[in-house]
């Protein structure tokens, strides 16, 4: 019994002096990765808000690399496509998504992560008019909106369209942005304009080239609401 006791003393000595340095090491290592990481990111954030053009076109190809080995959490991504959204060079914007079209296509993470930083950046709402008193009209609804819900929305473009509707219509193309498209409509609703939810998502085509957090405004033929003025 005594000599098994200390052969298991003995054991159990050799296996922490072997357990330490190899926890030394594997903390090293970790917080190396860590820092290079990190590095990786700050490098990639000063390139892609540089002034010139051309480093940044050099940055949103390091965002597309470091997105593809896993290295962006979804609070960079959804910071840096908010950079991008109100920088003054408007190719910015598209480059970074098309980077992470390209990394998701790569690590089906990205999508993932994609679609995330996507949902915390303020909705886009593509608006087509059949005059110019519509177009008039969502302007002045957006400015009756609270703040918490005029910030929450921004409106890329405007484009001339008739179509034989009464309604005007919120159309939504992915099944995931249904329960924005209800809060959008409320929005709306809530400043004197009547929307009706058009749920496009069944249509494949179209939701495989729509962008998450994105939806379309389209005015009938039905007068504007009084509270445009």
């Amino acid at each position: 019994m005594e000599v098994s006791k200390s052969l298991r003393d003995t054991l159990l000595q050799l296996l922490a002096t072997v357990m330490i340095p190899l926890s030394v090491a594997g903390t090293g290592l970790y917080y190396t990765r860590w820092q290079q990481n990190l590095n990786d990111l700050k490098t990639m954030i000063e390139l892609v808000s540089d002034q010139n053009p051309e480093k940044r076109k050099y940055g949103v190809a390091m965002f597309e690399y470091l997105l593809k080995n896993d290295k962006v959490p979804v609070e960079f991504v959804a910071a840096q496509l908010a950079y991008a959204n109100s920088s003054s060079d408007k190719e910015l914007l598209p480059l970074m998504e098309q980077a992470l079209t390209k990394a998701s296509a790569e690590n089906t993470k990205v999508e993932t992560t994609f679609r995330q930083a996507l949902e915390r950046l303020p909705s886009r709402v593509f608006v087509h008019t059949q005059d110019d008193k519509q177009r008039s009209c969502v302007r002045t609804l957006i400015g009756k909106m609270k703040d918490t819900d005029a910030t929450g929305l921004v409106v890329p473009g405007f484009a001339r369209a008739t179509w034989a509707g009464e309604g005007h219509e919120l159309r939504v193309f992915l099944a995931s942005d249904l329960p924005r498209a209800g809060d959008l409509a409320k929005m709306f609703s809530d400043v004197g304009l009547k929307l009706q939810v058009k749920d496009l998502s069944s249509d494949q085509t179209a939701a495989a080239k729509a962008r998450p957090n994105t939806f379309e405004l389209w005015f009938g033929t039905d007068p504007v609401p009084a509270s445009c003025g």
